[in-house]
């Protein structure tokens, strides 16, 4: 199953489910991510985190930093491994990050993400310098 989202001008986000099912508001804290990132919104950025995440504040100071200094940011993330429950998944993500001119950045980030309430956030993500301007 595959979920595509159109996000800002740059790139399409899509969001490949690696051939599993999965409900589509897991997705949702990825498609959030990414339209923050196209908006260049810090706040609605890292709502999608848990602020008890480990490197929190080092990610919340790297995206300050970025949106700072870009005037695009495109951004495109394709599921490699979806493992997990229905409250709590780990996750491998093939992650493409456009910013402004520059080459395209490309990396396996790891994540895991949790249902907290009605809302799956994102409790750990690594590595967080992938966000450095």
């Amino acid at each position: 199953m595959i979920y595509k989202l159109l996000v800002g001008s740059l790139l399409a986000a899509s969001l490949t489910a690696a051939g599993q099912n999965r409900p589509p508001e897991q997705m949702e804290v990825f498609r959030a991510v990414s339209e923050a990132l196209a908006n260049r919104d810090a706040d609605a950025f890292l709502d999608q985190f848990d602020r008890q995440m480990p490197q929190y504040e080092k990610l919340r100071d790297e995206i300050q930093d970025l949106f700072g200094l870009t005037q695009e940011i495109g951004s495109t993330v394709d599921v490699i491994t979806d493992e997990g429950s229905e409250q709590k998944r780990a996750l491998e993500l093939d992650w493409l990050l456009k910013i402004d001119n520059e080459k395209p950045r490309r990396q396996i980030v790891k994540c895991h993400v949790e249902k907290q309430g009605k809302k799956w956030k994102i409790t750990s993500l690594e590595p967080v310098d992938f966000f450095q301007k």
